[in-house]
């Protein structure tokens, strides 16, 4: 009898134990529909990419005393380029990787210490690139790393959502080696991560003004995407970025950037003009058809609700009414 009892309470142990493992890491972060099904749908595919989802996870919370939003920007990116990839019937390995990509694409970006200003990961960055080169990545971007002294600009090397594609690279790389990657995959990922920023045209314009005298400056920051992982990785980050709530409330991300940012002043139609200027340009930097057509989508509602703001007619253009905003005029 005493043996019966052992044996349940043992069960029972068992059980708890079980159930506490299947509690994810992300369950503490809700994520909305439909990037919540989509979510669950390339973890039941792809379970080893748990492990890369848990890294994320809590090497952002270590980095962030409220680490929720970037937390859920990254896994709907992730929806996003499972979704992308399943509508061009990428292959398994393929939608694997782009998935592990968009989930480690912004790992260092709120490290504080992940800045190219110390001579030791600007040299990590430097090797990084090199290799990357061996592996033949990088072919079209010449310009690419070879002024590595404009990292040690405090304003361009300590700035890191202008160089957290660099620094991102190299910490998941790391991450990636302890998950069990193969070397060839880590490098193509890495080379994806380096090649993600490349199509934000206010991150080139940034550079280029701090740079005026070296000629597109940018490119010695930003190289060319030359493969198409790196397209849907960067697409689905960029339609991430065309969430209505996040661009057309009053105090949302967007309107606070036009103002902070982009010299915009208080009122709704200041703030709508401006994003409307950075958004109209934006939408159009993407690089597959799936995401282009997924960028206008979303692009058409946004742009309509912006125009609502500045008080103008819906057939009516922004641009043309009161010009290109102070801030990039010439």
């Amino acid at each position: 009898m005493k043996r019966f009892w052992h044996l349940l309470a043992m069960g029972i142990c068992l059980f708890l134990f079980s159930s506490t493992c299947q509690a994810a890491v992300q369950d503490k972060y809700p994520l909305p529909a439909p990037y919540a099904q989509l979510e669950k749908q390339y973890l039941e595919e792809y379970p080893d990419l748990q492990k890369t989802m848990d890294d994320m996870i809590l090497t952002t919370e270590k980095q962030m005393a409220k680490p929720q939003n970037d937390i859920l920007h990254n896994r709907i990116c992730t929806a996003l380029v499972y979704q992308m990839a399943k509508h061009d019937k990428l292959s398994k390995k393929e939608t694997r990787l782009a998935i592990a990509g968009d989930l480690l694409h912004n790992i260092a970006k709120q490290d504080k210490d992940y800045v190219l200003s110390n001579p030791k990961l600007l040299e990590n960055t430097i090797e990084m690139t090199a290799e990357l080169r061996k592996r033949g990545y990088l072919k079209k971007s010449h310009e690419f790393m070879e002024k590595a002294e404009m990292f040690r600009n405090p304003k361009l090397g300590n700035n890191r959502g202008l160089i957290h594609h660099l620094t991102g690279a190299v910490l998941a790389g790391e991450l990636l080696q302890k998950e069990g990657f193969k070397p060839k995959d880590i490098a193509l990922l890495q080379a994806c991560i380096v090649e993600h920023s490349t199509g934000y045209w206010y991150f080139r314009d940034q550079v280029d003004k701090m740079f005026p005298e070296v000629p597109e400056a940018w490119k010695y920051v930003y190289p060319e995407p030359e493969n198409r992982l790196a397209d849907y990785i960067h697409d689905a980050d960029l339609v991430s970025q065309f969430v209505p709530a996040s661009v057309v409330p009053e105090g949302s991300k967007w309107r606070n950037l036009a103002t902070n940012r982009w010299g915009a002043d208080q009122s709704a139609k200041s703030q709508a003009h401006v994003v409307y200027y950075v958004f109209d340009r934006l939408y159009g930097e993407a690089r597959t058809p799936i995401g282009k057509a997924m960028a206008k989508e979303k692009w058409d509602g946004i742009s309509s609700q912006l125009k609502q703001l500045m008080g103008i007619k819906q057939e009516e253009d922004p641009i043309q009414l009161f010009g290109v905003p102070a801030f990039w005029k010439k």
